[in-house]
């Protein structure tokens, strides 16, 4: 082959030029603008070729790039699979790019050529072949033409301003994020009064009571076991609880592919301890199911004792559902706004390599964070490819 093309999420075209000049660094280069191309020249005694990266950007040819996104898509999407999910979140990645960079070989590129070309890619880019196989920087298989991936997840990655563009700033979109910095004034915590609003009273789509029900079910189940795992539970005891627990709400179709994993490997510690956090994302749930009256300021964990005895007396999923009664969509997206500000000021923290500031706790943001964005229908993703983003 003679060509292959670098497909980006990133509108960072000088990164990625940078990362071509270091890959090729002992090659001659030349930069051209107007259109945007690097030409990289092989030298020899005898013989010479070149190598052209041809940039094109969302940007710069709104609806050229846009038109090529949307036939790539039709050109996928038709793809019978046995790996549906990551088909799906390969699809939503499609739409999301803003760069390529088409590159074309005077020779056939060797090995050690599509070598440096994956060096050049972010862990989220991908290299798209002739033969319809599409690739990660590891060079393995994403998603092609038969169907076939050599990847178990993938994960959308996107620009604020695309994953924001489809969110109205409706008037209650925009007295709630005055609200949440009015909030975050009295509490001394830093924020950007550019940081977009998330969507508003008249367009919101909040999960039904019985989804909900069902998740906070599915969360309480997965978190116990976790935890009792990270305590040195002797694995069998964990699983008959587990199991108990499952029979008890008929829960088996509740848990995601995830969570199956989970349940049915060997998890590593650093797994165990992520799936028992997810007491603070149950926690949320609860609150939406009227079972907890306010989520106070996130500066500490939930309290589990009090989640659980939410369950505890209840015998099976339809009694907890019929004690259920989902709160306003307009308290829920209080929330969701609030904390969505709160992650951004525990990232900027991060950032500066600082505390998060007002003793807030990340990992209870991220987590509250995350069941919000759920709540929310947050770029209609499911759980597992739920988003927290800042």
């Amino acid at each position: 082959m003679k060509n292959v093309t670098i497909y980006s999420a990133s509108k960072d075209v000088t990164k990625i030029v940078n990362e071509i000049k270091e890959a090729f660094k002992d090659k001659k280069l030349e930069l051209y603008d107007n259109p945007l191309k690097v030409k990289v020249t092989y030298k020899s005694l005898f013989s010479s070729f070149s190598i052209n990266f041809n940039f094109m950007s969302r940007d710069t040819e709104k609806s050229k790039f846009e038109d090529m996104l949307n036939g790539m898509f039709g050109f996928y999407q038709r793809v019978a699979t046995q790996h549906e999910q990551i088909k799906s979140m390969f699809l939503k990645q499609i739409l999301f790019f803003n760069t390529c960079v088409g590159i074309v070989c005077d020779k056939d590129i060797n090995d050690d050529i599509f070598q440096r070309i994956l060096s050049t890619l972010d862990s989220n880019d991908m290299v798209f072949l002739p033969s319809g196989d599409m690739l990660n920087r590891d060079g393995n298989i994403i998603f092609n033409l038969n169907g076939e991936s050599d990847i178990k997840e993938l994960r959308v990655t996107a620009s604020a301003d695309i994953l924001d563009s489809h969110i109205k700033e409706t008037q209650s979109a925009l007295d709630r994020r005055s609200r949440s910095q009015e909030i975050l004034k009295q509490r001394n915590i830093p924020f950007i009064t550019h940081l977009p609003v998330i969507v508003g009273d008249e367009d919101v789509q909040i999960r039904s009571k019985e989804e909900v029900a069902k998740r906070a079910i599915a969360l309480a189940i997965i978190s116990t076991y976790a935890a009792d795992l990270a305590n040195k539970t002797p694995k069998d005891k964990c699983k008959e609880l587990l199991d108990s627990l499952t029979e008890r709400f008929s829960a088996k179709g509740f848990f995601t592919e995830e969570e199956k994993e989970f349940i049915n490997g060997d998890p590593d510690e650093l797994t165990i301890i992520q799936f028992a956090w997810k007491y603070e994302c149950l926690w949320v749930l609860l609150w939406a199911l009227g079972f907890i009256k306010e989520l106070s300021y996130p500066d500490k964990i939930c309290d589990v004792s009090e989640a659980v005895s939410c369950l505890k007396d209840e015998h099976s999923f339809e009694s907890f559902l019929n004690k259920s009664s989902l709160i306003p969509a307009s308290q829920i997206l209080d929330q969701a706004d609030l904390i969505y500000r709160y992650d951004w000021a525990c990232v900027d923290s991060r950032v500066k390599n600082s505390s998060p500031p007002g003793g807030l706790d990340s990992g209870v943001v991220l987590e509250r964070h995350r069941a919000l964005n759920w709540l929310i229908s947050y770029m209609n993703f499911e759980w597992d490819d739920v988003r927290t983003d800042t």
